[in-house]
């Protein structure tokens, strides 16, 4: 059995936590990655960054440090078997994982490394794409602005989004990186963000997402061979792509997680994993927060139990005084198949006490899931925004 060593990426891109978004964004497109661990003075990981973290903060100014968006990412050793690696990213909902060796980072797996250690596996050759795509998606016409774009991707989990015409037949893909790039290319004061009263000012927010839209994809049909399809992904670096019927009416989208879950089989061991964005944290002060939160945690792995992460953004708040919050603090959950939930639109908890706030935002969701519980008649459910 291959282990992480074998099939890490060595050529590690890292940056320091006080870089800015800007930075980040153009060490992104320079180098093709779209994760990037953050090492500090003593070359200690610190946190990991994602197009998606910058995808949520797209109207941040793009000097702002990165360190606010940064959070803790799993991370396996290098004689972890890679069964075990796919388990975990699929448990965690991310798609690339550090591999370390003590304090020490030595490389990086992604989902694509392990698809390409995973592509001739003996499970796949007889599927197809049906087998194994997502039948629940969300189309776009061209359009649709990316505003609107914007919100689904972040709702679902999702880093691209199938543009259809009027008759539901395939246009192609927008992507987030897309998205960011667009507004993180120019100068802040050519994106709309001046002072009111300033001149004409392009409002990227608003355009419509055939300005971004890619059309040169590759056209993968529900009745292809599996095998053939991940060749496809793989031979243009595809995360995901739409799937077709003989029409090229899309009816699906297929990721590479799709094909990760297929392989591995295996339950996830008891347990979710807990995340934190915004506000850097150290490491013990997580290990601290873990233990001190474990009985709203698995309050909610009980009324969810395809539930695989809780993820917290904590917002330090600027001016905290007697008579202001210090910490805002918002909850989302990732469901097994990496599928983002929102339970509830007012789910923001504020407080003074780091840790007093984040029992109170847990134990806040775990009764509206107890009365979402008895409502449906003792049903697991979400609520969806």
């Amino acid at each position: 059995m291959k282990t992480a060593k074998d099939i890490m990426s060595k050529n590690l891109v890292t940056l320091s936590p006080e870089e800015t978004i800007q930075k980040v964004t153009h060490t992104m497109e320079k180098y093709d990655v779209k994760e990037i661990p953050l090492i500090d003075d003593k070359k200690k990981l610190v946190g990991m960054v994602t197009y998606y973290d910058i995808l949520d903060f797209v109207r941040a100014d793009p000097n702002e440090k990165i360190s606010n968006l940064k959070f803790m990412p799993p991370t396996v050793e290098k004689d972890t078997p890679i069964d075990d690696v796919a388990s975990l990213m699929l448990q965690t909902a991310v798609e690339a994982i550090p591999v370390i060796d003590g304090n020490s980072v030595l490389g990086i797996i992604s989902d694509y490394d392990l698809l390409t250690a995973f592509k001739n596996d003996p499970k796949l050759k007889s599927l197809k794409v049906r087998d194994v795509m997502e039948d629940e998606v969300n189309l776009l016409t061209a359009d649709d602005t990316i505003s609107g774009a914007r919100r689904i991707m972040r709702f679902k989990n999702w880093d691209r989004l199938p543009v259809v015409d009027g008759n539901g037949k395939n246009l192609g893909l927008v992507i987030s990186y897309d998205i960011i790039k667009k507004f993180l290319s120019k100068p802040k004061e050519r994106m709309g963000w001046g002072p009111k009263g300033g001149g004409n000012k392009e409002n990227p927010f608003s355009m419509p997402i055939k300005s971004i839209m890619r059309k040169q994809l590759p056209d993968i049909y529900f009745d292809d061979s599996l095998t053939d399809a991940i060749k496809k992904l793989l031979d243009k670096k595809l995360k995901g792509v739409q799937i077709l019927d003989k029409d090229k009416k899309v009816i699906g989208m297929l990721f590479r997680r799709n094909v990760l879950d297929r392989v591995v089989e295996k339950k996830f061991k008891d347990g979710v994993w807990l995340t934190f964005s915004g506000f850097p944290l150290k490491l013990e002060t997580v290990d601290s927060l873990k233990s001190y939160l474990s009985s709203n945690i698995k309050r909610i792995q009980r009324l969810v139990p395809e539930l695989a992460s809780i993820n917290v953004h904590i917002k330090k708040l600027h001016g905290a005084t007697e008579d202001k919050w210090n910490y805002e603090i918002d909850v989302s959950l990732t469901k097994l198949n990496g599928q983002r939930e929102i339970v509830t639109n007012q789910n923001v908890q504020y407080g003074y006490n780091l840790m007093y706030t984040l029992d109170e935002a847990l134990d806040r969701l775990a009764k509206l899931l107890e009365r979402k519980y008895k409502k449906r008649g003792g049903k697991q459910y979400y609520a969806k925004r």
